[in-house]
C-alpha cells in the first residue's frame, strides 16, 4: 500500500525524489497530468525492486505512546524489552489494505509452525485515512481477518515514527538480543525472511530446521501480468485520481456531469459529491463513479456516513456484472450484480477468468457511500482471504 508519501512500488510505495519530479511537471490538463504520471510512475515501476530488503542491525525501538494494545486472551508484554530472548516480527499493517491481508495468510503460517519455539508476532496498525484511526475499527478488523497474535493500533503514529516504517506491509525481525536484523518491505522476499526466522531460532531449538519453508513464491514474475497501480480518489497522498475535479476541494459538494471515459487507474464522478480529503461521498440519489483498470482482482475501500447500509449496483464495460467476474462480496438477483456496504472497509469486487483491461461502475442507491481507494491482484496474487 502507499507510503504516507509515495505510491506503490509493487504495490508498495515510491520515494519522495520521484514524486518531486512529479509535482515539477508543468501545468496540464487533468487528463494529460494523469497520463503523464501514469507513464512516469511505470517507468520507476519497471525498475527491479531495490532496497525492498534492508538488512542493517540496530536496536528495536520500544512502541511508542499513545498505542492502544488489543490483546486477545491472555494479555501480551507491552514493551519490547519484555521480549528478550525471543524472536519477534512487528508487522505494520492496514486494515483496508489489500497487501496486508495477502501477507496475513504468510505470517500465520510462520506463527502457526514457529510459535511453539518462541516466535513472537505484534501487529502494529497504522491508519493511512481517517477512519483507520478508529480503534473499534481496528479491533474488527483483526477479528474478522483472525489474527492470533496480540495488535497495536499506532493512534498518534508514534510506533510507526519510531521505527521509520514506509508504508504497508512493513515487517521488522527483531533477534532474541533486541535488535533489528532485518526489515522487508511490502509483498515478497517470504522465503528470505523465513530463513532468517529459522535460523535465529535454531540456536536455542535446532529442530526448527526440520521443518519445511514455504514454498518459494514471486507474485511478481512476468507471466503474473501487470496491473494498474492503486487508485486514490482523495488527495491524502497527492494522487487524487478524480478526473474533472476542475478546481474544486476538500469540504465542497460538487455536481459532476456525466462522465466520459476515463484513462487507466482514473475515476470518473457522476451525480453530487462531497469532496474530502480522503475519498468522496455521495449526496442524493443519482450518484455513480466509474474506474478504468487492467487486473484480474479489483477491490475498493467503502465506507459509510450512517448507519444504514447501501445497496452499490455494479456495471462492467456497460453492462451488468457477470457471475463469472464476480468478487467473494458481490451478490446477485433480478436488477444484476450488487453488493451491499454493510460496514466502512475493503470490499472484493471483481475475480475475472483472467486478467484484462475494464471499466468497473459503482451506483450506490443512497447518499452516504464513502468512496476511497481502488487496488488490484494479478494472476499469482489469489490468496487474498487469509
Amino acid at each position: 500500500m502507499l507510503k504516507r508519501m509515495g505510491v506503490e512500488m509493487q504495490n508498495c510505495s515510491y520515494d519522495d525524489g520521484r514524486q518531486q519530479l512529479l509535482g515539477n511537471t508543468p501545468r496540464l490538463s487533468t487528463r494529460t497530468k494523469h497520463q503523464f504520471a501514469v507513464l512516469l510512475l511505470s517507468f520507476f515501476l519497471a525498475l527491479p525492486a531495490i532496497a525492498q530488503v534492508d538488512l542493517n542491525v540496530h536496536p528495536a525501538p520500544d512502541f511508542g505512546e499513545g498505542v492502544v494494545w488489543l490483546d486477545e486472551g491472555a494479555a501480551a508484554p507491552h514493551h519490547i524489552a519484555d521480549y528478550r530472548g525471543k524472536v519477534v516480527l512487528v508487522d505494520f499493517w492496514e486494515y483496508t489494505c489489500i497487501n496486508c491481508i495477502r501477507d496475513f495468510g504468510v505470517v500465520k503460517r510462520w506463527y502457526t509452525k514457529y510459535h511453539p519455539y518462541g516466535f513472537e508476532v505484534i501487529g502494529v496498525h497504522y491508519g493511512e485515512f481517517n477512519i483507520g484511526f478508529d480503534v473499534n475499527n481496528v479491533k474488527e478488523a483483526a477479528q474478522r481477518f483472525k489474527l492470533p497474535w496480540p495488535v497495536v493500533a499506532d493512534q498518534k503514529g508514534t510506533t510507526w515514527k519510531a521505527y521509520q516504517a514506509d508504508g504497508w506491509p512493513d515487517r521488522f525481525l527483531i533477534d532474541p538480543k533486541g535488535q533489528i536484523v532485518m526489515k522487508v518491505f511490502g509483498e515478497g522476499n517470504n522465503l528470505q525472511m523465513e530463513t532468517k526466522i529459522r535460523e535465529l531460532l535454531a540456536v536455542a531449538h535446532p529442530e526448527v530446521m526440520k521443518i519445511p519453508l514455504d514454498p518459494a513464491e514471486d507474485a511478481f514474475k512476468p507471466e503474473c501480468g501487470n496491473t494498474t497501480q492503486e487508485t486514490y480518489v482523495g488527495e491524502v497522498h497527492g494522487r487524487g485520481s478524480v478526473e474533472d475535479m476542475d478546481g474544486h476541494h476538500a469540504g465542497e459538494e460538487v455536481d459532476f456531469m456525466p462522465p466520459h471515459s476515463p484513462a487507466d487507474g482514473a475515476v470518473e464522478l457522476v451525480g453530487r459529491w462531497k469532496i474530502e480529503n480522503d475519498g468522496v461521498t455521495s449526496v442524493g440519489k443519482g450518484a455513480g463513479a466509474e474506474v478504468r483498470y487492467h487486473a484480474r482482482s479489483l477491490y475498493s475501500f467503502l465506507s459509510l456516513t450512517g448507519a444504514k447500509a447501501i445497496r452499490v449496483n455494479l456495471f462492467q464495460d456497460g453492462v451488468p456484472l457477470p457471475k463469472e467476474s464476480a468478487g467473494a462480496d458481490v451478490k446477485f438477483d433480478d436488477k444484476g450484480a450488487y453488493i451491499n456496504v454493510t460496514e466502512s472497509r475493503m470490499y472484493y469486487l471483481l475475480r475475472s477468468p483472467a486478467i484484462g483491461a475494464h471499466l468497473i461502475a459503482l451506483q450506490p442507491e443512497g447518499p452516504g457511500l464513502g468512496v476511497h481507494s481502488f487496488t488490484y491482484g494479478n494472476n499469482c496474487q489469489l490468496e487474498d482471504r487469509p
